[in-house]
């Protein structure tokens, strides 16, 4: 299991960086959204401690995306004016506030899981979005390594400690932003704050299926054995994953086209 746990996430984002060079930082961003990091994470804690346990910490990962949205979009208005260790520090101290108050609001009536839905509704449907950059960008060498060298420490570190945070911070804390400040940094310090509005951008219209993942592992351990709750949780996700897709390539083209009739004026 440490074998996975130190290459499962690297070799993902492996993948990102790769479609990133190929495709931009907002194709990448909306890969990014996908539970490539939250679903490891909750599969490693069921085989751990067992699915009551998984169950609570899926509940805390799902109101955990109200801080990672925060983190992403505090981090893409601060890269504007600073550095990405400014930006990093001011995303993560906003992160740490909205983790108490998801924390809050796991113990709070039913009707309060629905506020992460609509918060990423609203993510979506009023989050700036810039024309998607066709600027040529230099590569560094160290980009890719660092990425997955980081991603494999944060994911070890997370899994590692579950047990001392208990269910609602270990769950807070499986959608802490990983993916999200690797990409972030890397393509700010790589590329500058106009790329890291793309990736954000393309992070908050996939990021829905993270929460559908999430949610569904919730409602179902308990009520069926571990693999096929992982396993259904898992299709709901490509299938929100697939409609949000089609939402995003809905906008690029338009966003495409602008920029192709100011070019011609």
């Amino acid at each position: 299991m440490l074998i996975l746990k130190l290459t499962l996430v690297p070799l993902a984002l492996l993948v990102f960086g790769i479609v990133e060079r190929l495709h931009g930082p907002r194709v990448a961003g909306w890969m990014a959204g996908f539970p490539i990091v939250a679903g490891p994470i909750l599969v490693f804690l069921a085989m751990d401690h067992g699915a009551d346990f998984t169950a609570a910490s899926a509940l805390g990962a799902y109101f955990g995306l109200v801080p990672w949205l925060a983190f992403t979009a505090c981090y893409a208005w601060c890269s504007h004016s600073w550095n990405w260790l400014l930006s990093l520090l001011a995303s993560l101290a906003l992160w740490v506030a909205m983790a108490f108050v998801a924390l809050w609001l796991q113990s709070g009536p039913r009707w309060l899981e629905a506020l992460p839905f609509l918060v990423l509704i609203g993510a979506i449907v009023f989050y700036p979005r810039g024309e998607p950059s066709d600027e040529e960008r230099e590569h560094v060498w160290w980009g890719l390594p660092a990425r997955m060298l980081a991603g494999a420490g944060l994911t070890l570190l997370i899994t590692q400690f579950a047990s001392l945070m208990g269910t609602r911070w270990s769950g807070v804390f499986t959608t802490f932003p990983v993916m999200g400040s690797i990409i972030a940094i890397s393509t700010h310090v790589q590329y500058g704050h106009h790329a890291v509005r793309e990736t954000v951008a393309g992070m908050s219209t996939g990021l829905p299926s993270v929460a559908v993942f999430c949610l569904t592992v919730y409602v179902l351990l308990g009520q069926v054995d571990i693999w096929p709750a992982f396993a259904l949780a898992l299709t709901a996700s490509c299938a929100v994953h697939a409609l949000t897709w089609l939402l995003f390539k809905k906008r690029l083209p338009r966003a495409l086209s602008r920029r192709h009739r100011t070019g011609l004026d």
